[in-house]
């Protein structure tokens, strides 16, 4: 398992994004946002397809550096 705070990944918070795969990161990130940021998902939402791409692959990058919690 691997933990990201909502600010690591792009967000506005210190809280706490868990997983055992970029995908479920992802995932649980995604919901945070949902429910927390709904301001900020929406503008992702909104995000042209390359922006998204960049961010996924900035993203797994971080994942392969980060350590096992």
């Amino acid at each position: 398992m691997k933990e990201f705070t909502c600010a690591s990944l792009g967000g506005t918070c210190e809280a706490v994004i868990s997983g055992n795969s970029p995908e479920e990161v992802m995932g649980n990130g995604w919901q945070h946002l949902e429910e927390t940021h709904p301001d900020m998902a929406t503008a992702m939402k909104a995000m042209p397809q390359e922006g998204k791409e960049e961010w996924t692959k900035n993203f797994r990058a971080q994942w392969d550096s980060a350590p096992e919690a």
